[in-house]
């Protein structure tokens, strides 16, 4: 006979709850993300204090609220993530935006509304980010903010790069 042990794992980043932001999961998204705007030619990201603290609000909404949806009338660039019954790490909402890629056209180079997440996070103009995070039963939200924001019609040719080989 056969004895499997199960392994409780708790959901959530890192498997902690933040009404603060978890440093090692804030650090996984920054580093994805900046691995991920490299592989375009695009510079690194910095983390910006105020942009991490209305990120961290935003996530704390739509946690209280128990919803998914954009900020109205966003004053930056804003991704957000929302994920239930299993654990996240920071690499995995900035992966899931990055899989738009498949759905963005380099060479008509204009919004779409399936690549926005991609678009934003690749945006070669953006220089800072914030991230939030905030978890509630088996649900994860993650929000990124983005200075300057990206999405800028007429400008996509310049700052959504093709992937360097």
């Amino acid at each position: 006979m056969y004895h499997v042990k199960v392994i409780e794992q708790a959901a959530g980043p890192r498997g902690a709850d933040t009404n603060a932001n978890n440093e090692v999961f804030l650090k996984d998204v920054l580093n994805t993300t900046n691995k991920l705007r490299a592989m375009h030619g695009c510079p690194a990201l910095t983390v910006n204090a105020e942009l991490n603290k209305l990120a961290q609000e935003w996530a704390n909404h739509l946690r209280d609220k128990n919803i998914m949806q954009h900020r109205p009338n966003p004053k930056y660039g804003e991704n957000i993530f929302l994920s239930g019954g299993m654990d996240v790490e920071g690499e995995l909402p900035v992966n899931m935006w990055y899989r738009e890629i498949n759905s963005y056209n380099f060479d008509k180079a204009e919004f779409v509304p399936t690549a926005g997440h991609f678009t934003q996070l690749i945006w070669k103009a953006s220089k800072e980010v914030g991230t939030g995070v905030a978890r509630r039963d088996d649900r994860t939200w993650v929000v990124c903010n983005y200075n300057p924001p990206g999405n800028v019609g007429g400008l996509f040719k310049d700052n959504v790069p093709q992937k360097k080989l």
